[in-house]
């Protein structure tokens, strides 16, 4: 489900059910409880059977609550005994909309990417690309950073002396939640396809476990496999290929729309 479904969409249910509570002539307090927990305790319920990151699990169930008591604010006892509100609270409740609005926004886009409108007619020379804008995740760069680079030109050696080529077929277009085919060819030196491989891909987000793992099974026109659909963002593909002592691991950086 897209985040800015989730956030804003269930900001606008907590706003509803608030009003509904009212009209159902409960208190201003009970209405901004209920309001705030059946968004909150779905979401939650949500993200435990969907890879959902906790930083983004954190902003919901504040977002939720927040648009609650911002709603009930104005209608406390308090505020209307004293009738019309000053005009220090109201700046508060519009200072913290804006906030919420503001940090829903970045985090949707640091998941997903700038819409493609919006990146055609902000980023220059971008006008027939295919621009990525998505966090591609934690890039280190102390003393360690190097070490990566090793294990990268080992596997390129090790395809270099086997003359394998790889194409992967499926990963190109991934759109949020739906399933995907994959298809995996490797070629040897006289262009005939290496048999008796065993392919395994798997998918993480940038910094964390994998999240999602295929093994593919082979076939006379390679290897095949269905990738469960996965959240929108930015994920790096891993794929193993082994072989007797051989085994080979690639990995690509990938977006999901």
């Amino acid at each position: 489900m897209s985040l800015l479904i989730t956030i804003f969409g269930g900001m606008l249910l907590t706003a509803v059910l608030y009003a509904v509570g009212r009209l159902a002539r409960l208190s201003n307090f009970w209405a901004a409880v209920i309001a705030a927990a059946v968004p909150t305790f779905g979401y939650l319920i949500y993200a435990i059977s969907h890879p959902v990151g906790l930083d983004v699990v954190t902003m919901h169930i504040i977002a939720y609550p927040t648009v609650a008591v911002l709603l009930g604010m104005p209608n406390s006892p308090k505020a209307k005994r004293e009738g019309r509100m000053h005009w220090a609270p109201k700046l508060l409740i519009g200072f913290f909309l804006l906030l919420m609005v503001v940090m829903g926004n970045l985090v949707y886009i640091a998941k997903q990417g700038l819409p493609p409108a919006v990146t055609q007619l902000l980023l220059p020379n971008a006008k027939g690309k295919t621009i990525h804008t998505g966090f591609a995740g934690v890039v280190e760069h102390q003393e360690d950073a190097a070490k990566g680079i090793g294990p990268h030109l080992n596997m390129t050696n090790k395809l270099a002396r086997l003359g394998w080529h790889v194409e992967v077929d499926g990963l190109a277009e991934l759109h949020a939640g739906d399933p995907a085919p994959i298809s995996v060819h490797i070629i040897d030196a006289t262009g005939r396809p290496v048999a008796a491989v065993a392919v395994t891909l798997a998918l993480n987000r940038p910094g964390q476990p994998s999240l999602a793992k295929q093994v593919l099974s082979g076939a006379a026109d390679g290897y095949h496999g269905t990738l469960q659909g996965l959240a929108a963002g930015v994920w790096v593909a891993n794929l193993q290929l082994a072989q007797g002592q051989d085994t080979i691991v690639l990995e690509h950086s990938l977006e999901v729309r």
